[in-house]
């Protein structure tokens, strides 16, 4: 019995693509590319506003079935969400999330346990290279979030690596989508304001709670000057 598992196992090695699977992280379009911190370091993504949201790609260059896994873990899961689109009744999986390329037979599957919230992919043998599967992520809360990307056929255990995001209040006061001048005027009518509480420290506009609205306020507040959450 050990040997015919043994000889599964790497026959299902076999078949999987032997080219590179890889994540590609977007803007809300799915098309712009979303900027690391530093070019210079992979997977470590520059500043988002909480409520942003953002696209995660799974790629492939090669033909071929596949499978791997996006997850969030621990206390990354108070500070970043994972969601997949347009659940089928029929397969049972997150039929929007799959792309053709991956697949007639591709699935993508909930992975959830008390600790750890997350995707789990499955292509299929007809797969061929191109962009296999979909995810979305949304920031909730103001922190850190490591994303683990997990490929089997190098590892069932240990992520190759993680996508890494870090969420700063947000400057969208107004709730539409867009830092514009209708968040500069919830800005300018709490301005001056010195009693500032963490109720909502005062609408959200007090960006370094400090208790007070005032020029470093301001100069936090430009910085996402016309930055879209979606």
């Amino acid at each position: 019995m050990k040997a015919l598992t043994i000889f599964g196992l790497v026959l299902a090695a076999a078949s999987m693509a032997t080219g590179r699977v890889s994540t590609r992280v977007c803007l809300a379009d799915a098309n712009t590319p979303f900027e690391f911190a530093d070019p210079n370091i992979p997977f470590v993504y520059r500043d988002i506003m909480v409520g942003t949201k953002l696209k995660i790609v799974v790629s492939s260059d090669a033909n071929g079935y596949w499978s791997g896994d996006l997850a969030i873990t621990g206390q990354d899961t108070d500070y970043g969400l994972l969601s997949a689109r347009d659940f089928n009744e029929s397969t049972q999986d997150w039929a929007g999330s799959r792309l053709p390329a991956a697949g007639d037979m591709a699935r993508v599957l909930d992975w959830e346990e008390p600790t750890v919230k997350g995707f789990t992919f499955e292509g299929d043998r007809s797969a061929v290279a191109g962009d296999w599967f979909i995810i979305d992520y949304t920031a909730t809360n103001v922190g850190s979030c490591n994303v683990a990307f997990y490929n089997r056929s190098v590892s069932w255990f240990d992520p190759i690596y993680y996508l890494t995001f870090s969420h700063v209040p947000t400057r969208d006061f107004s709730g539409d989508a867009k830092v514009d001048f209708t968040n500069f005027a919830v800005l300018a009518s709490y301005w001056q304001e010195t009693t500032c509480s963490n109720l909502n420290w005062c609408a959200g506009t007090d960006l370094n709670s400090d208790s007070n609205v005032d020029l470093h306020d301001l100069v936090l507040f430009a910085d996402y000057w016309l930055e879209r959450t979606e």
